[in-house]
């Protein structure tokens, strides 16, 4: 697990956000972009830009595997909450659909209605409010 954001992890799985520059010394360093924004990104001199490239091309695999788990966890966690709101009695069917709309942001009213078994035009109005 690293300390870069799912943003940032994005954006350093692609190769087109990464290259391998040639110092004064003859030397080879790895630069990263993040936010548009260039930088040395490893501290490591690189004698042949091959090794450079094949550190660059280990890392961008590792990013993007770390950024599936991460994705998969957060799909795990919210049906399970999703599935709590389901099972709930003690939450109306209003405060479940607001609930549910604050949980699956993307989803649609007839998506809600469907997950609780109501009616498009309950679920509108319960959404409306």
């Amino acid at each position: 697990m690293t300390s870069w954001s799912d943003l940032q992890l994005k954006e350093l799985r692609e190769l087109n956000n990464h290259k391998v520059v040639s110092d004064i010394a003859g030397e080879y360093r790895w630069m990263h972009k993040l936010d548009g924004k260039w930088e040395v990104h490893s501290i490591k001199v690189f004698k042949e830009e091959n090794v450079a490239l094949n550190w660059m091309y280990f890392w961008s695999d590792k990013w993007n595997k770390e950024l599936q788990d991460r994705r998969a966890t957060q799909a795990r966690r919210s049906k399970r909450r999703l599935k709590a709101i389901r099972r709930s009695v003690t939450m109306t069917k209003k405060e479940k659909a607001l609930e549910i709309r604050t949980l699956m942001t993307s989803w649609t009213q007839q998506e809600i209605a469907n997950e609780l078994s109501i009616s498009r035009s309950t679920a509108k109005r319960y959404l409306n409010l």
